[in-house]
């Protein structure tokens, strides 16, 4: 009577109601959540703009920049056109509302929402991740066409192939080949660590910041920065990078 009454009581305090999403893990949402002050020489990109902001004002807007970025309803107004109709997928059907953000899925487990918490490219599609369980950020299974500017089912090219064996089955959306975690941030992020732990299965992913920033391609600047704020103000920073006798400075190391 005891063990009743207890899956009972868990029952009623943890089964999700309908509609609602209800993970073993909670999961971040506010997409500055995932950010971290970086260490180990790294100052990040604000840190380059003071002395070349030419090639900063040329990077800033690029796709390099924003090869993932929050969601927000600016993007999503000036980028992205409202879904017309749901995109059927298996038993599933599927809407993104651009003005809320969410991703709306209905099948015969229900009606489950997925927030929308970065959006990946943009250069002819973009992807969207939402956060789900044990710390994963997931490819939703809607992505936007940009220069067709319609929505098509992300995951409809994936398939196991088993040869001879039994015929091809599609990958899930919800499947680890698209996780970010493991599949996507190396070209959408900088200065990232999966933090992921085995014992737990879970994922504590953070990164520097988001998109391709200067020391993704050129490294740590920290050093950099210093040797050169050394340097004095009459001395011009172009002879260090081109005099032989100068390049041991300019890279932060003694001649």
């Amino acid at each position: 009577m005891m063990v009743r009454s207890l899956i009972l009581v868990f029952l009623i305090c943890f089964w999700p109601a309908p509609g609602i999403v209800n993970w073993a893990f909670p999961p971040v949402h506010a997409a500055e959540s995932y950010f971290v002050q970086k260490g180990d020489g790294y100052s990040g990109t604000a840190s380059c703009r003071k002395c070349h902001e030419k090639f900063y004002k040329l990077w800033s807007p690029s796709h390099h920049a924003k090869a993932m970025q929050p969601f927000s309803t600016d993007l999503a107004s000036s980028k992205l056109t409202p879904q017309p109709e749901e995109l059927i997928i298996g038993r599933y059907r599927y809407r993104v509302d651009i003005a809320s953000g969410i991703m709306q899925e209905n099948g015969p487990d229900g009606d489950k929402n997925y927030p929308i918490v970065y959006v990946m490219g943009g250069k002819d599609v973009y992807y969207f991740l939402t956060a789900m369980k044990r710390g994963r950020l997931q490819t939703l299974p809607l992505a936007y066409d940009v220069l067709e500017k319609k929505w098509f089912d992300t995951a409809k090219s994936g398939v196991r192939h088993f040869p001879g064996l039994k015929p091809d089955e599609p990958v899930s959306w919800k499947d680890w080949p698209y996780t970010f975690n493991t599949a996507c941030y190396n070209c959408h992020v900088s200065q990232l660590d999966t933090n992921y732990d085995l014992a737990t299965n879970t994922y504590n992913t953070r990164w520097a910041e988001p998109g391709i920033n200067c020391e993704t391609c050129h490294g740590p600047c920290d050093e950099h920065i210093r040797v050169c704020r050394q340097v004095p103000k009459e001395y011009d920073p172009q002879r260090l990078k081109n005099n032989p006798q100068g390049q041991g400075i300019y890279r932060g190391t003694e001649q």
